[in-house]
């Protein structure tokens, strides 16, 4: 659903979808229900879904974060005994609708409302807060990812974390359970389900989660590690991508918990998958170079053709592309990727902790070094 974009002057001016109507402009972090940004009568009559917004707001007016809630009639049916059925992607609003009704026409769906919400420059007139009418979302608790210490009473996560997946209901059950810890979730403000091995901080569930490994190895009859790791987090103490020494990685992920590797290649998949529906061009290349950095300097086959899917994309994103575009394969562009990229070994500084993994910013994390983390000081 297309959108374009009027004058904006004192920030209250309403954009219009292709269709012709009025879209109002939100202020961060409202919340209502039903169109024109979530369904209504779907898929039976009656059934009206919620939206929220946070509060970062891309270049072309629209926030970067918009959420959307299930009626109330599915979340019964879900069986729901805990309160909050929300999505931060259309992707995972896509996956949840093929799963649950197969026959559904999805794009049906996606065009009975707007999925950019546009938003209001300003909340301020002469110093006070605009009046403004809209609906609440009808169950407590609301997508957030601060954590302070007003929200240590959140029921189930021990950091507080209103967006932890301890309190969110899964989409699907997980088929074994998290195994008991006594070390790292012995700390008062660490919690097994939204907090990093490596930093301790919570994760951020932005376009599924792409920003972070969940380790699924059975350490046991019935049960899972579970422990969570940010990817850079990962990268940057040489647990994740390709790593030479007794460690030997290749595009894996080595829990510090159980020691057991995961496959990464699957995981960068999934990073494909996810920036084909995202609308914001900053938020897909800070995406794809992430799986740039799992990826780099594999010696596995499947893993330098994904390479060479994401460093074309990039390369392409670099030349003024569409995001439709991006993904279509043009053999024209294969020497401008080769060539804007490069596929060379020579290892990368790992970024400080203040850096992101931005792949503009350099070639990506090649950790082709022979290195040891157990003989680190």
């Amino acid at each position: 659903m297309e959108i374009d974009f009027p004058d904006e002057r004192d920030g209250s001016t309403p954009k219009t979808e292709e269709s012709g109507s009025l879209l109002r402009l939100v202020l961060p972090e409202e919340s209502g229900e039903g169109l024109p940004y979530a369904p209504v009568n779907w898929p039976n009559p009656g059934d009206v879904w919620s939206w929220r917004v946070g509060r970062r707001v891309a270049t072309t007016g629209y926030y970067k974060d918009r959420y959307l809630f299930l009626p109330r009639r599915l979340r019964h049916l879900e069986n729901s005994t805990r309160g909050k059925y929300g999505f931060a992607s259309k992707l995972s609003v896509e996956q949840f609708v093929r799963t649950k009704f197969p026959g559904a026409d999805i794009n049906a769906f996606l065009a009975s409302f707007s999925w950019k919400i546009p938003a209001k420059k300003s909340a301020l007139t002469n110093g006070h807060v605009k009046e403004n009418h809209f609906f609440t979302v009808p169950f407590e608790g609301m997508p957030e990812y601060d954590v302070s210490d007003s929200q240590t009473d959140t029921v189930g996560c021990k950091a507080g974390n209103k967006m932890c997946n301890s309190i969110l209901e899964p989409l699907e059950k997980p088929p074994l359970a998290a195994m008991p810890c006594d070390l790292c979730c012995s700390e008062p403000r660490f919690c097994l389900d939204c907090c990093c091995i490596f930093c301790s901080k919570t994760i951020n569930l932005d376009y599924g989660g792409y920003s972070y490994i969940k380790c699924e190895a059975v350490v046991d009859e019935g049960y899972i590690c579970a422990h969570i790791a940010h990817i850079d987090c990962a990268l940057r103490c040489y647990m994740a991508g390709t790593v030479g020494g007794s460690i030997g990685l290749d595009a894996e992920y080595y829990c510090r918990r159980c020691d057991a590797r995961t496959d990464l290649v699957p995981h960068a998949t999934r990073l494909l998958q996810t920036c084909a529906s995202i609308d914001f061009r900053d938020d897909v290349e800070k995406i794809l170079g992430v799986g740039v950095c799992i990826l780099r300097g594999s010696q596995k086959t499947s893993a330098m053709r994904l390479l060479h899917r994401f460093e074309l994309a990039i390369a392409k994103l670099k030349n003024g592309a569409s995001l439709e575009g991006i993904w279509k394969v043009d053999d024209n562009f294969l020497a401008i990727s080769e060539g804007a990229l490069g596929h060379g070994n020579a290892p990368l500084a790992v970024p400080n902790s203040q850096d992101s993994l931005d792949v503009t910013r350099s070639s990506g994390h090649t950790l082709l070094v022979d290195f040891d983390p157990w003989t680190q000081p």
